[in-house]
């Protein structure tokens, strides 16, 4: 029996199961145009580590498993822009003490090096509500880096890379698998 499928019968199947009823609205959500995302990293909650160690695959299994979908690479970029079209979801400039960013001269950074339970650091939220879309842990997104190779997506930076990666438009893909299981990756659900 695959990992996925083991995942499937004790964690994902349970939550549709009623272990914890499915999201049906759209509370703790910040409503767009055309989706809804969540505010926090899964699962969504403010003082909560976000959950990493995740395939691909596994991170769609939980969106779904709350009623939702795994966020589109379009929506959680234009999540991060929001409706100023800013680069770094907070404003137009980096600011290293604003977010779980890998910035040595950052006194938190120093003291934590990992990741942040969401929300931990008030001032990394779009003017929208979006909390931690720069920093802290990748987010895994439906879509890919290069198809052919099988190749996915994460988009976000994390508290270990290099901060060019935190913009609205930073992505990475070389050479990762959607099987990957990293600390570094967590993800975030979209409606």
């Amino acid at each position: 029996m695959n990992r996925l499928r083991i995942f499937l019968l004790f964690v994902a199947l349970p939550l549709a199961a009623g272990a914890e009823a499915p999201d049906t609205t759209d509370a703790g959500m910040v409503q767009f145009s055309t989706f809804a995302i969540d505010v926090y990293e899964y699962p969504n909650q403010a003082g909560v580590l976000p959950t990493t160690n995740l395939t691909l695959a596994e991170a769609r299994a939980l969106c779904q498993a709350r009623g939702k979908r795994l966020c589109a690479e379009g929506e959680w970029e234009q999540a991060c822009r929001g409706q100023q079209d800013l680069t770094f979801g907070y404003g137009p400039q980096f600011e290293p003490e604003r977010c779980n960013t890998p910035f040595p001269e950052n006194e938190l950074w120093k003291r934590r090096q990992g990741p942040a339970a969401s929300g931990a650091f008030a001032g990394c939220s779009t003017p929208e509500g979006v909390h931690d879309l720069v920093g802290n842990v990748w987010e895994w997104t439906e879509g890919w880096y290069n198809p052919q190779r099988g190749w996915a997506v994460v988009r976000g930076g994390s508290w270990f890379h290099n901060v060019n990666y935190a913009r609205a438009d930073g992505r990475y893909g070389p050479f990762l698998s959607p099987e990957y299981r990293l600390d570094l990756i967590g993800f975030r659900c979209c409606r």
